[in-house]
C-alpha cells in the first residue's frame, strides 16, 4: 500500500513538472565547436536524464564483465561447500548406523571439499574409532585441542580412549582440564570423581563435591551423602595410622554433613566411644535414630556399654527408643536387650507389638530364642525356627546397580565397583529360594501358620509327641506328622532346616539348636 502511494506521488510530480515545462517552455542553446543546439528547457532536461541512464547501464555492464571471474569462483566455492556439508551430514549418519567404510569415505570427502579441519575432525575421529583405528582417532582428538571450540570434545575423546586402555594417570589429567573448561557438566563431574576415588584422593574428591554444590546453588541429599562417604574414607585412612582422635573428628564432620546417613553415625559413635566420649557417641546415635531407625544404630548402641549390667542397659534402651515411638526397629532393639537381661515378659511384649502377620526372619529368630530361653527347647521354638527358614529375608545393604547384597555397608560395591550405591532394603531372594518346590513350601506353611498357633497359644501344653524326625543327611529331615482334619497329608516332605542358631541363655551359657 505504501509502495503504491509512493509511485503515485512520483508520477504526479512528473506530470506536474511536464505541465509546468509545457506552460513555460523556455529556451536552451548549446555551442560546441562548430555545432549549435537550440531547444526548449524540457527537452534539455529529458536529454540529460536519458544520457544519465545510458551511462549507468554502460557502467553496470563494465562492472559485470570485470567481476565475472570472481563471481564464478564464489559460485563454485558455494557449490563445493554445499557438497562438503552434505558429505559431512551423510558421514555422521553413517557413523550412527555403524557403517565404518562409508563413514571413512565420506569423512575424507568432507575434509577435501570443506578444507576446514574443525568441521571434519569429529567425523574423522569417529570414523577411525568405528574402524578400530584407535591411534588415528587419538590423533584427531589431539588436533581438536588446538581449537578452543573443540577442545572439550577432544578431551572427552582422549579421556574415553585412556579409560579403555587403563591409563588412569593421563585420564585424570585430561579430566581435570575438561572440568576447568566445563565445570557444570555432570558427565565430567562424575568421571573426575570416579578417577579421584580410584586414586584414593579423598580430599580432592570432597573439594570437587563442595565446588559442585556451590555451582548448583544448593547441596542436595546426594551431594551431602557423597561428601559424608568421602569423609568416612578419610577417617578410615587416619584411623589406620593410629590417630583415633583425628579420625573421630573427621567422622563427626561426616555425621554433621548428612545426619540421616546411618554409616556416618555408626562410625562417629564407634570412634567417639573408642576415644572415651560415650556421651557424644550416644548423641550421634540418637540424632540419626530420630531420622532413620536402623539395626546398625541399635547394634552400635548395645556396644557402647559392654560391661554394664543388663538391667541398666534395658533402661537405657527404653529411653533410647521413645523417639520415634512405636517403630518396629525400636521394638526389636528392646526385645534384644530384654532377652540379654533375662526379662522374658518385656521381651514378649516388645515382640507381640510387631503383630502376628508375616514377620522377618530376624524377628522369628528372636521369638525362637525367647521360647527356648523361657521354656526350653520344644515345639514352639522349633516352629519359630521353621517360620524363620521360610520368612522374608532380612533387609541388607543392597547395590542399586547390580543388586548385590552385603551385611555391612561399604563405600564401594565389591561386586560392580560402583561408588555409593549401597542402600538399605530387603535383600533379593536367592535362586534356590525362588526355585523352592511348591509342595515343600505348602508343607512349611502348614507347620508355620501363625493364625493357627498365635504366640500366646504356644504356652499351652504341647500336643502328643510326634514321631521322631528321621535324618536324611545334610540339612533336611523327613517329617511324618499325623493327618489333620481326617484328610491324608502329602508327607513325607523334605523340609529345609535353618543352620545352627546360637542361643544365649540367662546364665550366660551358650547353647545351639540341633537339627
Amino acid at each position: 500500500m505504501i509502495r503504491a502511494a509512493v509511485i503515485l506521488i512520483v508520477l504526479a510530480f512528473i506530470a506536474a513538472a511536464a505541465a509546468w515545462f509545457a506552460d513555460n517552455p523556455g529556451s536552451v542553446s548549446i555551442d560546441w565547436g562548430d555545432w549549435r543546439i537550440d531547444t526548449t528547457a524540457g527537452v534539455a532536461v529529458a536529454g540529460v536524464a536519458l544520457l544519465t541512464v545510458v551511462v549507468a547501464l554502460l557502467y553496470r555492464a563494465w562492472r559485470w564483465v570485470r567481476t565475472s571471474p570472481h563471481r564464478i569462483r564464489e559460485r563454485q566455492e558455494h557449490q563445493r561447500r554445499l557438497q562438503g556439508y552434505r558429505a559431512l551430514t551423510r558421514g555422521l549418519v553413517a557413523v550412527a548406523a555403524g557403517d565404518a567404510d562409508e563413514s571413512q569415505r565420506l569423512a575424507k570427502r568432507a575434509e577435501t571439499l570443506l578444507e576446514e579441519p574443525p568441521l571434519t575432525l569429529l567425523l574423522s575421529a569417529q570414523a577411525a574409532q568405528l574402524n578400530g583405528d584407535d591411534r588415528a582417532a587419538e590423533k584427531y582428538f589431539q588436533a581438536m585441542l588446538a581449537n578452543p571450540e573443540l577442545e572439550f570434545l577432544g578431551l572427552r575423546g582422549l579421556l574415553s580412549a585412556e579409560l579403555r586402555r587403563g591409563d588412569t594417570a593421563a585420564a585424570l589429567e585430561h579430566a581435570r582440564r575438561a572440568y576447568r573448561l566445563r565445570p557444570q557438566s555432570e558427565w565430567i563431574q562424575s568421571t573426575l570423581l570416579e578417577l579421584q576415588l580410584g586414586q584414593h584422593q579423598w580430599k580432592q574428591a570432597e573439594a570437587l563435591l563442595s565446588d559442585a554444590a556451590k555451582r548448583r546453588g544448593s547441596s542436595d541429599a546426594t551431594l551431602r551423602r557423597r561428601r559424608a562417604v568421602l569423609l568416612l574414607e578419610q577417617a578410615a585412612d587416619v584411623e589406620r595410622t593410629g590417630d583415633r582422635a583425628s579420625a573421630a573428628a573427621i567422622a563427626e564432620r561426616a555425621h554433621h554433613a548428612a545426619p540421616e546417613f546411618v554409616p556416618a553415625a555408626v562410625a562417629a559413635a564407634r570412634l567417639e566411644n573408642a576415644t572415651g566420649k560415650p556421651k557424644r557417641a550416644l548423641h550421634a546415635l540418637e540424632t540419626t535414630w530420630r531420622l532413620v531407625p536402623h539395626p546398625d544404630l541399635a547394634s552400635e548402641l548395645l556396644a557402647l556399654w559392654p560391661l554394664e549390667a543388663p538391667a541398666k542397659r534395658v533402661a537405657r534402651v527404653q529411653q533410647f527408643v521413645t523417639s520415634p515411638p512405636g517403630h518396629a526397629e525400636g521394638a526389636i532393639l528392646l526385645a534384644r536387650a530384654a532377652l540379654d537381661a533375662g526379662d522374658w515378659a518385656l521381651a514378649r511384649r516388645s515382640l507381640e507389638s510387631l503383630g502376628s502377620g508375616p514377620l522377618e526372619a530376624r524377628v522369628c529368630r528372636l521369638w525362637a530364642e525367647l521360647e527356648d530361653a523361657e521354656h526350653g527347647p520344644g515345639p514352639a521354638a522349633r516352629d519359630w525356627l521353621m517360620q524363620a527358614a521360610n520368612a522374608p529375608a532380612d533387609p541388607a545393604w543392597t547395590c542399586s546397580r547390580c543388586s548385590g547384597s552385603l551385611p555391612l555397608w561399604q563405600p564401594t560395591c565389591p561386586h560392580c565397583a560402583a561408588f555409593d550405591t549401597l542402600q538399605w532394603r530387603p535383600a533379593p531372594l536367592a535362586p534356590d529360594a525362588l526355585a523352592l518346590d511348591a509342595k515343600a513350601a505348602s508343607g512349611a506353611a502348614a507347620l508355620a501358620r501363625p493364625e493357627v498357633l498365635p504366640p500366646r497359644a504356644r504356652l499351652a501344653p504341647p500336643p502328643p509327641p510326634a514321631p521322631e524326625p528321621k535324618r536324611n543327611g545334610g540339612s533336611t529331615v523327613e517329617v511324618t506328622p499325623p493327618p489333620a482334619g481326617g484328610e491324608p497329608a502329602d508327607f513325607p516332605v523334605a523340609m529345609p532346616m535353618p543352620p545352627d542358631v546360637p542361643v544365649i541363655r540367662p546364665e550366660g551359657r551358650e547353647g545351639r539348636w540341633s537339627r
